[in-house]
């Protein structure tokens, strides 16, 4: 509220908050009507986000040292070696505040009471190594003259003034061939529909800003970890708006960004935007941003998959990592496996091809890349229904026999038909949680590892190694939970990418290995543990712990983690939202 004269950073934001939740608080009167529009529509796709504004906003922001507001921060990774002043001789935190507004060199403190001079982004200090809070010091006058996007854009500026959309506004696309034409024709389409929600007389006026002129330089429509998602977003404060992009998607980000400037003015009963002039050039921080949904604990209908899908748009999430199957349910009907969907809860919670081919399309529209995971040996179960002979036994089924090729033939028809389903060059083959109990307990199983000398740790390689190597033969690059990593090393091929759940601090120990990595650790993203705080999810830097540029270019982001097994369609989207 704009009433809040003595409103006071540290009492509302706490622990490794965000720059854009300051400029929410301390600009309230500049910032309210573009915010009220971000919230409102991010609220009809359920919620603004936390994890994605990590993931796609701008980097490390300075501000001078001129008030004595301060953010406290819980990570290692926020202050500088040799950045001390002195000591200040207390640890008392209000009394350190006072000290260090007192003091022009003082940019903030550690809660030992040693006083800053330097709290840059990215070194590494050891007084934080064990539990000591590093306050930093902000200037509220530099937070607040910030735009009010979500996330924020890497580089932006505005003026005063609140300009109109006039009475004919419209969205005019150069398109470079009749496939972008056709993609940006669907996604103004879609924006025109989420900007101008009021039916109103009011917008019967010839000034003000007539069009949003759109310029996508490239012919291609190719969705991939490479696609450049960068853009640039004018607005004068009258005229013609521009926005230029290399691809239609970054195109589809500017138009998002667009839609968050413009408000409903319900005085004057137009739609406007404020602080014109406004110049953003934009481009994500990491190029793998996403959420994933498991509809194998619960079935998801395609309508909610679709609203899925839309809801990570408007966040600028570009990843949809679809956790089809697991011990539960086998949900996919296949032409060339029939048999696998009798592992469905029921006839009618199933996904066709041709459901699977229209989801990966509707992704594609909405710049959102479609990645499949079947999880194998482990959470494989639901297999065993329709093809029992790769299963260790009846009473014991899991994880899949590795000692019959029985069960890579039924892998390797998998990943043939499902590469002509999903066009994304990565295919998520798990790996995770596999307990072999069953395969020392089956004789056939037993007896194999002992004729091969093998272990459960060696049959489980094996089993890798085989999925591993059918998917590079099918055209498709893998991708694995930690626990491949953990267990076999650098042993796969340098394009496979990790995911880490169980520790952030292993994704340091991957790329140091030359591997790329996504992020998911479960104490931060993942979206069932409903006692994380909100902190705990922006916090989580996915190069927290890597000081080495070249380390940190492998990282390439990370996703939310959304497991089902007490969600379905009636609260999936006020668990997703707004944390991811």
């Amino acid at each position: 509220s704009s009433d809040l004269p003595s409103f006071k950073l540290e009492d509302w934001l706490d622990a490794s908050s965000s720059i854009f939740l300051w400029n929410i608080a301390l600009k309230p009167t500049a910032v309210s009507a573009q915010i009220s529009v971000a919230c409102s529509k991010m609220v009809a796709a359920c919620g603004v986000i936390l994890a994605a504004i990590c993931l796609a906003g701008a980097g490390a922001t300075t501000f001078p040292p001129k008030s004595d507001h301060f953010l406290r921060v819980d990570s290692a990774d926020a202050t500088c070696h040799g950045a001390d002043l002195h000591h200040g001789g207390t640890t008392d935190i209000p009394k350190l505040k006072e000290l260090c507004s007192n003091h022009e060199a003082c940019v903030g403190f550690n809660s030992r009471g040693m006083l800053k001079r330097d709290t840059s982004v990215g070194c590494q200090d050891n007084d934080l190594s064990d539990g000591a809070e590093l306050y930093v010091r902000v200037d509220e006058s530099a937070v607040a003259d910030q735009i009010g996007l979500v996330p924020l854009p890497m580089s932006a500026s505005q003026g005063t003034t609140t300009v109109s959309l006039a009475t004919e506004f419209t969205f005019k696309t150069k398109f470079t061939s009749e496939d972008v034409r056709e993609f940006m024709d669907t996604a103004t389409a879609e924006y025109f529909s989420l900007i101008f929600t009021h039916v109103s007389n009011a917008r019967n006026s010839t000034s003000g800003i007539t069009s949003l002129n759109i310029v996508v330089e490239s012919t291609s429509l190719d969705l991939s970890l490479s696609t450049d998602e960068s853009y640039k977003l004018s607005i004068p404060s009258s005229g013609v708006a521009t926005l230029s992009a290399a691809t239609v998607f970054g195109a589809r980000h500017g138009l998002e960004t667009f839609s968050q400037l413009v408000n409903f003015d319900l005085e004057s009963g137009r739609y406007v935007i404020a602080n014109t002039p406004i110049e953003i050039a934009d481009r994500p921080r990491f190029a793998h941003r996403g959420t994933m949904l498991d509809t194998s604990r619960h079935y998801h209908s395609l309508a909610t998959i679709k609203r899925f899908i839309r809801s990570l748009s408007y966040a600028k999430l570009n990843v949809f990592h679809w956790h089809i199957v697991d011990d539960q349910s086998f949900p996919l009907n296949l032409n060339t496996l029939p048999n696998l969907v009798k592992g469905a809860f029921s006839s009618q919670e199933i996904y066709t091809a041709e459901d699977v081919a229209h989801i990966v399309a509707y992704a594609k529209l909405h710049g959102v890349r479609v990645i499949p995971e079947f999880d194998t040996p482990g959470h494989a179960t639901s297999w065993c229904t329709g093809h029992p002979e790769i299963c260790p036994s009846a009473s014991c089924r899991g994880p899949l026999n590795p000692a019959t090729n029985a069960t890579f033939d039924v892998i390797g028809k998998l990943i043939s038909e499902c590469k002509t389903l999903f066009t994304d060059e990565y295919f998520h083959l798990g790996g995770d949680e596999v307990h072999a109990s069953c395969w020392n307990s089956t004789a056939s199983i037993a007896s194999w590892m002992k004729e091969k000398g093998f272990s459960t740790e060696d049959a489980y390689k094996y089993f890798v190694a085989i999925t591993h190597a059918t998917a590079r033969s099918l055209g498709r690059k893998s991708i694995h939970w930690e626990e491949v990593f953990n267990h076999f090393g650098g042993e796969l091929d340098k394009d496979t990418i990790f995911q880490v759940w169980l520790s952030h601090s292993t994704a340091a120990k991957i790329v140091a290995d030359g591997y790329h990595c996504i992020l998911s650790n479960a104490n931060a993203w993942y979206l069932d543990y409903m006692t994380t705080v909100w902190q705990q999810v922006y916090a989580n830097d996915p190069v927290m712990g890597i000081s080495d540029p070249a380390q940190q270019k492998l990282i390439l982001g990370g996703e939310t983690c959304m497991w089902s097994e007490t969600v379905d369609d009636s609260d999936l989207f006020n668990t997703v939202w707004p944390r991811a």
